[in-house]
């Protein structure tokens, strides 16, 4: 019989990656204000996605803040589900719902064109989108048609209004925002007649954070647009946890939590 010493195999290295991503998951729960046995039953990671869009979704120093994130914020702990919000420019928030697999994309305004596209949770709200003018401006439209004969209209890049007044033939567009307060500050600055972009309290909101008064733009009675917005969802995502998720929204408004947030944010 030998009498050499026992040696206890160590964790390969396959071994000890899974243990430092458990403690890294149970560590970010604890973080989260969330007891350590919930991550037991934590459903899988959720990458969630959000474009600067106020009220719904805007940075506020390093934060990410907005009624579409206190929505999934709230519907993620229930579900106990980790998720990760990320805060991007549109068109890169397109793109990355497209190809990311296990992704959602809050505050997306759902349409014909993109209902097949994506799996979808809500609705959080209903919205419209108005061209607006300067204070003080003698313009006067009442139609896409009348819109289409002024000399510029800013927008956004990209996004839903963007694209939409390009399908109806506007060639007199100035799509150089990349999000509220850059569209309105053209207008402001005299770099276009029109803007178009955000909802009434988004304008709100873009006013506010550049330091101007409420009363220094003003809606025209032209609605560019008025749709739900709604949680967008990564078609790879399985229909069960996606109907966990609009059983828990529909939760969440039937015990008035849901509603106390839409006041928060002027809804």
């Amino acid at each position: 019989m030998s009498n050499a010493p026992l040696r206890m195999r160590g964790p390969t290295s396959v071994e000890a990656a899974r243990r430092v991503r458990a403690v890294a998951r149970a560590m970010a729960w604890m973080l989260a204000g969330l007891p350590l046995g919930a991550c037991l039953a934590a459903g899988e990671r959720v990458h969630i996605i959000a474009e600067e869009w106020a009220p719904y979704s805007y940075a506020e120093g390093d934060a990410v803040k907005g009624l579409s994130v206190d929505v999934v914020q709230a519907l993620a702990r229930t579900l106990q589900v980790p998720i990760q919000i990320e805060l991007l420019p549109s068109m890169r928030a397109a793109m990355v719902l497209d190809r990311q697999p296990r992704t959602m994309m809050i505050s997306m305004l759902r349409t014909p064109e993109r209902e097949s596209r994506y799996k979808w949770i809500g609705p959080l709200a209903e919205t419209s989108i108005y061209f607006y003018k300067r204070k003080g401006s003698a313009l006067e439209i009442n139609s896409l048609e009348d819109a289409k004969k002024v000399p510029l209209i800013c927008s956004r890049q990209a996004g839903l209004a963007v694209a939409r007044l390009k399908a109806a033939g506007f060639a007199n567009l100035n799509a150089r925002g990349y999000d509220g307060p850059s569209v309105y500050r053209m207008l402001l600055f005299g770099r276009c007649d029109l803007a178009v972009s955000d909802t009434p309290l988004g304008v709100a909101r873009a006013l506010q954070q550049m330091g101007f008064s409420p009363d220094a733009v003003v809606q025209t009675p032209l609605k560019l647009l008025s749709l739900p917005l709604y949680i967008a969802s990564s078609k790879d995502i399985p229909d069960a946890e996606i109907d966990r998720w609009q059983g828990e929204l529909s939760a969440l408004k039937q015990s008035g939590a849901f509603q106390a947030l839409l006041r928060k944010y002027g809804e």
